[in-house]
């Protein structure tokens, strides 16, 4: 009898201590996604920008984008990066300030969060594929998908400064946002 009761004992510091680690395990995910959380500014970010050139005027801002293939048509709002932290637009996307302006010489920069109400379809775009850009004066500049891929936060070459008109749309991709997805496109003749 003594021998069961040990045997029982036993298996329930066992449960016990199962119970323990699933508890510590748990802690450790929402700890982890506490950070995640505080950190959010820094998602859609690449570790530094590259130079860019001169200030423009905020009619020549975009304001709106459509992308018919995806169901995309958001507003665009200006935004600053600076070092790790760039603003972000959190019901549409954002142009990022210092970047170039749609219709013109220079590399547009319009990124967004990966939610399905937002920048996550445009992982579906395809080499073709057309982005319709309004700026604040209401003008409208098509362009083409020439590109996708996927880079490291690293890589800011995919920001660069263009000498023809470009546009580069990016939202985070992989495990932990880990990466970026990027679009290129060239304007297009309507």
């Amino acid at each position: 009898m003594l021998r069961h009761r040990t045997q029982t004992f036993s298996s329930r510091q066992k449960i016990g201590l199962i119970l323990i680690l699933v508890g510590v395990f748990c802690l450790g995910i929402i700890f982890s996604l506490r950070i995640y959380q505080k950190s959010r500014e820094k998602i859609l970010s690449f570790s530094r920008l590259p130079k860019f050139e001169e200030e423009i005027s905020e009619d020549l801002f975009p304001s709106q984008i459509q992308i018919p293939k995806v169901k995309i048509d958001l507003l665009i709002s200006p935004a600053k990066a600076k070092n790790e932290i760039w603003e972000i637009s959190k019901d549409g996307v954002s142009y990022l300030l210092g970047s170039g302006v749609p219709g013109r010489n220079g590399n547009s920069v319009i990124y967004g969060h990966n939610k399905n109400n937002l920048f996550g379809p445009i992982r579906w775009l395809k080499v073709g594929d057309e982005i319709r850009i309004k700026n604040r004066k209401g003008e409208e500049f098509l362009y083409k998908v020439k590109e996708t891929k996927t880079v490291s936060p690293e890589n800011i070459e995919v920001l660069a400064p263009t000498k023809d008109p470009a546009l580069t749309l990016y939202t985070c991709t992989g495990f932990m946002d880990s990466q970026r997805f990027v679009v290129v496109a060239k304007i297009s003749p309507y």
